[in-house]
């Protein structure tokens, strides 16, 4: 199983508001994705521009494919556009 957490900051309260539509529809989207076993958006609770995927795959082929899928190449550069500075990644293996 892998866990994938991709950690965001926004740069408006603007951005936010669309970051959290577009990411709810990369959410809807990715749970029907072959291999997915949970997939969240979250925001901090400690920094309001501060936002979180939380993904479980079960194994490095079902995340492959969904990182080429349509909707994660549609969404994901769209939600990029939204950052501070990038998106950072931490990917666990259990």
């Amino acid at each position: 199983m892998i866990r994938l957490n991709a950690f965001f900051q926004v740069k408006t309260d603007g951005d936010k508001l669309k970051a959290i539509e577009l990411g709810n529809e990369l959410v809807a989207e990715s749970l029907k994705d072959n291999g997915c076993v949970s997939y969240g958006l979250f925001t901090s609770t400690t920094r309001h521009d501060v936002l979180m995927f939380c993904e479980t795959w079960t194994d490095q082929a079902s995340l492959a494919a969904h990182m080429d899928s349509t909707h994660f190449k549609r969404i994901v550069p769209l939600i990029e556009a939204l950052t501070a500075n990038g998106m950072k990644l931490e990917k666990f293996e259990f």
